[in-house]
């Protein structure tokens, strides 16, 4: 009965804290964290996007495909960020229009009413793409990000657009990632929120080996002043501790709890973007296992469901086991994957230099929201035929058990994930030892068996893990 009551002491202090979480908009308990509170991309944003693509296509403003960021010759440094309201017609502002050409990553935020259908989210995002398209400008959108609010006050898009380098030698590389929350469990001003956030960010330029001349254009809001302070306060604390220059722009100011940023980075390696190289034999490399928002959801649906507990302990599992797993996850969550960058470079060719096929690495992709997904978009991405040893997850049993209770549709998706590697065989060894030296815990989890037609063969004890029945009817299960 002590450890009963002691226990719901302490989930009392998390309830408060929920509603609290629910007066800034968010809603922990539909798994509004990290990257779980992002649109549906197979069912909305794909299809969607195809739409816009075509409605567009005699225009001079482009959506690149899906990539992990936005990449550009060069080192582009000038940095104008717009943000328009979604649903209606836009003007593009006199400022932008001295430029001939512009890129852009944008984030999106969309009321949740319009983020489950392609036809809803297109009503809302195609009068702001339209406006650009209108301007004449040629803009290349190179990274998009789209995320769900439950207040329809709340709708915005941002672009950060920019100028193409006249230095030309080199690659920038750019990205956009931007959440409600980490952990609601704990307090938003903590310093892990933050640099959760903005690690997460990071992820999509560190998979390409982009870890050098580190820039970031925060997006961040709170619903006071005070919070406000706290979180810009931590942004400063986390670019003086990884060395990183924060560039100065507007916010949204649309009232709620945001934490992201667009994040640049500069490079006088080529990209892993190698598809065209990717041979047979290649093998599939993962820095380190995935899985990251099993555990935290999970435990906030204990926070919430006693009967949850209860057969949780009736199977042995007591829910401090699961608080200590959600904590060393926030933990791991909170730290950027730099080491892991700093491998992908080292076996990336200098810019002006050719692709070297038994030495460099092909292609890189992160894992992070999509989870396990990622290796069908590869299969895909290299029009190949991936075959899958293993799919290594942070804690197996919990990612079960949560998919299982249908806790969350996908239990291999994280926030700040590792990254999935193609390369050749020859190096396939050293680059898990270079991986191993720097602490991390990488795997060879498949190999590439075909090339003409893209299909990922799967354990079929993928079941456990995802409850998603669209996700699982796209590998091949054996």
């Amino acid at each position: 009965m002590l450890r009963r009551r002691g226990r719901w002491l302490m989930f009392e202090e998390i309830i408060k804290r929920v509603e609290y979480y629910k007066k800034l908009g968010l809603n922990p308990l539909a798994l509004a964290t990290g990257c779980a509170v992002k649109v549906d991309l197979l069912r909305v944003v794909y299809p969607a996007l195809k739409t816009i693509r075509d409605e567009l296509k005699n225009s001079r403003f482009f959506i690149a495909p899906r990539e992990d960021a936005l990449v550009l010759p060069g080192c582009a440094d000038e940095v104008h960020r717009s943000i328009y309201p979604l649903g209606v017609d836009i003007d593009v502002e006199n400022s932008l229009k001295r430029h001939k050409k512009l890129y852009s990553v944008t984030v999106v935020q969309v009321y949740q009413r319009y983020a489950d259908s392609p036809e809803g989210f297109i009503n809302r995002v195609l009068p702001v793409y339209r406006g650009l398209a209108k301007s004449g400008l040629e803009i290349v959108v190179g990274k998009g990000h789209s995320i769900i609010t439950p207040f329809p006050e709340d709708e915005f898009a941002l672009f950060d657009f920019i100028s193409p380098s006249t230095k030309l030698e080199g690659f920038t590389a750019i990205n956009n990632d931007t959440i409600h929350i980490i952990d609601p469990s704990q307090e938003p001003g903590d310093f892990k929120q933050v640099s959760g956030a903005l690690s997460n960010a990071l992820n999509d330029i560190f998979v390409l080996g982009v870890y050098k001349d580190l820039r970031i254009a925060p997006v961040v809001n709170a619903p006071t002043e005070e919070l406000l302070g706290k979180l810009l306060k931590n942004v400063d604390l986390y670019s003086k501790q990884y060395g990183i220059k924060i560039i100065d722009v507007i916010q949204p100011k649309k009232g709620r709890l945001l934490m992201g940023a667009t994040v640049i980075g500069y490079t006088d390696r080529a990209p892993p973007l190698f598809e065209d190289k990717v041979k047979k034999g290649m093998k599939l490399i993962i820095t380190r296992p995935m899985g990251e928002l099993a555990p935290l959801n999970l435990y906030l649906s204990c926070v919430i469901d006693e009967s949850l507990v209860k057969d949780l302990e009736k199977q042995g599992i007591d829910v401090k086991y699961i608080e200590k797993i959600k904590d060393s996850v926030v933990e791991l969550i909170s730290k950027p994957n730099i080491h892991a960058a700093e491998v992908v470079y080292k076996y990336l060719p200098p810019s002006k230099e050719e692709y070297k096929p038994d030495e460099h690495i092909a292609v890189t992709t992160d894992v992070t929201g999509p989870g396990i997904f990622v290796v069908k978009e590869l299969a895909e991405r290299t029009n190949s035929k991936i075959r899958l040893y293993s799919v290594p997850l942070l804690y197996p049993e919990i990612s079960e058990i949560a998919t299982k209770l249908y806790v969350i549709p996908n239990a291999t998706s994280g926030t700040n994930g590792p990254f999935i590697i193609i390369a050749p065989s020859e190096i396939s060894e050293d680059i898990v030892r270079d991986l191993k030296s720097r602490g991390l815990e990488p795997a060879v989890i498949g190999e590439v068996v075909d090339l003409g037609e893209p299909e990922v063969e799967a354990p079929k004890s993928l079941e456990k893990f995802v409850a998603d029945k669209k996700i699982l009817s796209q590998f091949k299960l054996v």
